[in-house]
């Protein structure tokens, strides 16, 4: 496992404001006399820009105040509950038309891990906000950018996107560019899809980076994915500009803002392939200081503290980002390594049997514990041993015919297969060498397990015959003590 170069897919937005109307004096139209305005008496409309109610105005502001509340002191059940109630409450009083509430009752909703709930609002806020947006096409106006009808269908592009739906979520981010020309969130996902597809499409992911900061000129998405852009190419190429650029835009991103996160993720990625893993360590442990809910930040500080043997950190980092993340694989088996390093093998078994669990498919579990059972669980006798080992080589086979041919996992192949010719005891003691096999070969593992059963089982074998030979030298020994007693004379 090496360190993960992890985009960030979550929500590029986390919340709307609310449209000011212009002009000037009062301007508060006929029929709009209960709406809610601003110190300066303007009146406070929807992106869609409908006057929003004074009471619907209350809830909204009650709502966003919880929001901002919660959302740094945690979340939970009776917290969610009052929150997406609030904004329910908005909705309402604005006759059911507001999209911002229900966007944002939807935000919640995700925030609290209920993705159907959520995936409801936005579709809800996705209706209004596209009412809106037919009626200001008919009226020849303009409605503000990145507002709900922008965010609502990202939103529900994402949640298409952690379903395994990449198709129908690209087609979303495209199409909200199209209605929706300012949607910054969406020309950042559509480039980290671009991004990842390579090829030409890596052009037009920096053209729509690009795009995304001429309209939001400190976007910092924007930066973090441009900056994941350059690396990429910097692992294709070696290194060299790709990552000097890489690290500029971690250097601009981090001189607006000096604790937004994942930038020192992404620079801490940088910091490795140019072969600083001291100071990439640094950046890990600063991205989740700033927010010790990113996973890759934890997988990523887990990974280098775990080559540096620093198990007591990489199990902490490896615990959290299964806590964040439950059914990730690859944080299962890190911990599993991170445990198996403490010795706490019980412990590190049940891990790599979890990521087996997760997706049977993959292969890196099993040769983890066909590696555990190899080297960490012996046996309290010679059985046990030759029982644990002949369960390591099933692991491993197992692991060969998941892995194939995959190029990915070529070394750790080469590692188990590999066998090398053994040179006879006459060429040993003539080349006066303990060198056992051929041109210095390595053998592999199951070679190395096949070999030490062997002279485990021989050692086995040597053994009873000794103990054989010991009952019957006892029993000559004892039959030699009685013949001398009846050979003695009767005392008289």
């Amino acid at each position: 496992m090496g360190v993960r170069n992890i985009t960030m897919r979550g929500l590029v937005a986390s919340g709307l404001a609310l449209a000011l109307a212009c002009g000037g004096g009062s301007s508060t139209e006929e029929g709009e006399e209960n709406a809610a305005t601003t110190e300066g008496g303007e009146t406070i409309r929807t992106a869609g820009g409908a006057a929003v109610n004074v009471e619907a105005h209350n809830d909204w502001t009650d709502g966003l105040r919880l929001y901002s509340q919660y959302d740094e002191q945690g979340w939970n059940e009776e917290r969610c509950a009052a929150v997406i109630s609030k904004f329910e409450e908005a909705n309402e009083a604005q006759g059911g038309s507001f999209a911002e509430a229900l966007y944002m009752a939807g935000l919640v909703s995700q925030k609290c891990s209920d993705t159907s709930k959520a995936r409801e609002f936005y579709r809800q806020a996705l209706r209004v906000a596209e009412q809106a947006y037919q009626t200001a096409r008919r009226e020849n106006r303009s409605l503000p950018g990145n507002g709900p009808l922008c965010k609502a269908r990202v939103a529900l592009a994402l949640l298409d996107m952690e379903a395994g739906r990449g198709q129908g979520a690209r087609q979303a981010f495209e199409r909200a560019v199209r209605e929706d020309p300012q949607c910054t969130s969406a020309y950042v996902n559509l480039a980290i899809l671009q991004r990842e597809a390579g090829g030409e499409q890596e052009a037009e992911a920096l053209r729509n980076l690009r795009r995304a900061l001429a309209i939001e000129s400190d976007y910092l998405p924007a930066f973090n994915q441009m900056a994941l852009l350059h690396y990429s190419r910097g692992l294709r190429r070696g290194g060299g500009a790709s990552l000097d650029l890489a690290e500029v835009v971690c250097r601009q991103a981090q001189l607006i803002d000096r604790n937004y996160a994942p930038i020192y993720n992404t620079w801490g990625l940088v910091k490795i392939k140019k072969g600083d893993v001291i100071e990439a360590l640094r950046y890990f442990e600063r991205a989740i200081a700033l927010d010790d809910d990113m996973y890759e930040g934890h997988m990523n500080f887990g990974q280098v503290t775990l080559s540096f043997r620093g198990y007591q950190d990489a199990r902490r980092s490896f615990a959290k980002a299964v806590e964040l993340k439950p059914d990730s694989y690859e944080a299962h088996v890190g911990l599993g390594a991170a445990l198996r390093g403490l010795e706490q093998f019980a412990e590190a078994k049940a891990q790599y049997e979890r990521a087996i669990e997760i997706d049977g498919n993959r292969p890196e579990a099993y040769f983890n514990l066909g590696l555990l059972y190899q080297s960490y669980m012996g046996g309290d006798s010679m059985a046990a041993t030759i029982a644990n080992l002949e369960r390591a080589k099933t692991y491993f086979n197992t692991f060969l015919s998941k892995a194939g041919n995959s190029p990915r996992y070529a070394d750790a192949v080469r590692d188990v297969r590999n066998r090398c010719r053994e040179l006879s005891r006459r060429r040993r003691r003539g080349r006066n060498s303990n060198r056992r096999y051929a041109a210095n070969c390595r053998p592999g593992r199951l070679q190395v397990i096949d070999d030490t059963i062997a002279a485990l089982r021989e050692a086995e074998q040597m053994q009873r015959e000794a103990e054989q030979m010991q009952r019957e030298a006892a029993a000559q020994q004892r039959q030699m003590e009685q013949q001398a007693q009846e050979g003695q004379p009767e005392s008289e």
